[in-house]
């Protein structure tokens, strides 16, 4: 599976806001998720949003957090800004 993948640190007085050039869908996984995520085994996201170009996502307690941007049928060049705020 083709998918984006960044690793933030973040504490709930913050939020994380993605920017995409094309609709993807946008996962937030803590990093037990990840590992299961990554290593084909049932996991629980966080949050789970489809078919978007931008969020802005708030997290729960203060941990890494994983965010997943997956390409699904899109072709091209998938390009995401990514950041704490």
């Amino acid at each position: 599976m083709n998918y984006l993948h960044y690793k933030l640190k973040v504490d709930p007085q913050h939020f994380i806001k993605v920017v995409l050039n094309a609709r993807a869908t946008i996962k937030l996984l803590d990093t037990l998720n990840y590992f299961k995520y990554q290593s084909g085994k049932p996991y629980e996201p966080t949050s789970e949003y489809r078919d978007l170009l931008t969020i802005d996502m708030k997290v729960p307690f203060k941990s890494i957090w994983h965010v997943i941007i997956e390409h699904g049928n899109y072709t091209g060049i998938i390009k995401a800004n990514v950041t704490v705020v």
